[in-house]
């Protein structure tokens, strides 16, 4: 089981984001390996879920092009993809929220309302709310 973090991140890093990130280090992702980065924290890399079963070869099929970041500024991590090789991994950066929306929708909602529940999802939040914006009359 995955269960190491950087030591600059682990004491930012939630305990729900914590949780779903070595959920889908042990469950959802394949070829994970951590490595350091130059701010002196570290960085998971692993096959993208999205575009890697597009490669035409096993070697390139293995190959880690998609990897969960420390995000500082947004307290989280982000999933870049090096190959951007399918509409699911191109476009930039994606918050935890919106990479476990495009790989597993279910398990995205169980992290919003678990987020929600913790009182950090919506406005000024990098998650949003799962029963959308509460309006009051």
């Amino acid at each position: 089981m995955k269960s190491s973090t950087s030591s600059i991140c682990q004491a930012k890093e939630s305990l729900i984001d914590q949780r779903y990130r070595l959920l889908l280090l042990n469950q959802y992702l394949k070829n994970i390996n951590e490595v350091p980065v130059a701010s002196g924290g570290s960085k998971w890399v692993f096959c993208c879920p999205f575009c890697s079963s597009l490669s035409r070869t096993e070697a390139k099929r293995n190959e880690r092009k998609g990897a969960l970041l420390w995000n500082d500024l947004q307290n989280s991590w982000v999933f870049f993809c090096a190959k951007k090789g399918s509409p699911k991994c191109s476009g930039g950066g994606k918050t935890l929220e919106r990479f476990l929306s495009a790989l597993e929708p279910e398990l995205a909602e169980q992290y919003r309302i678990d987020r929600w529940h913790s009182h950090t999802t919506g406005k000024g939040h990098n998650c949003p709310s799962p029963y959308g914006p509460i309006v009051l009359r």
